[in-house]
């Protein structure tokens, strides 16, 4: 009988830990934050939003707040309100879905066929979420952040 690798789930999951100087320091605003905004996102994090549609965070709790963590951790320096409204990414679960959110605000994973409308704020990302350059697309109030597999960043204005 096949013995179970302990802790494999752990292996399969990147850990992000928040540096405790880069979180002491105020928020920042105007062109200090549009430039921490444009900076390249490390590859925990992208990893880490990959593993989005596996589809574990609509019944486990944790996994979800783990998701929510990695983004915090991702922009430490950041209060929420600067944060992204959600990340829209392209879905593998097949046909009909396309492509999933994960709402920041409501901290919900919602993924949606070609034919379903998605709320306004998300709807401009879906054509970059389904583009192959791109990773996933943070959703911010004013703009779209897309982010490609190396972390580099293409800003779009809504």
């Amino acid at each position: 009988m096949p013995r179970p690798i302990l802790n494999a789930q752990n292996l399969s999951r990147p850990r992000l830990t928040v540096d405790p100087k880069v979180a002491q320091s105020p928020s920042l605003t105007g062109a200090k934050l549009e430039q921490r905004l444009r900076q390249q996102r490390s590859k925990t994090y992208v990893e880490t939003m990959k593993h989005l549609d596996a589809g574990t965070h609509q019944q486990n709790r944790v996994a979800l707040d783990e998701l929510l963590q990695a983004i915090a951790s991702e922009f430490p320096e950041l209060t929420i309100e600067q944060r992204p409204l959600g990340i829209v990414s392209v879905c593998y679960l097949g046909a009909p879905y396309v492509v999933h959110i994960c709402d920041l605000t409501g901290n919900i994973i919602k993924h949606y066929e070609s034919f379903n409308a998605m709320p306004p704020q998300f709807e401009k990302a879906r054509p970059l979420a389904l583009h192959s350059d791109y990773a996933f697309i943070e959703v911010y109030s004013d703009t779209l952040r897309a982010v490609t597999l190396n972390g580099s960043v293409a800003v779009i204005e809504k």
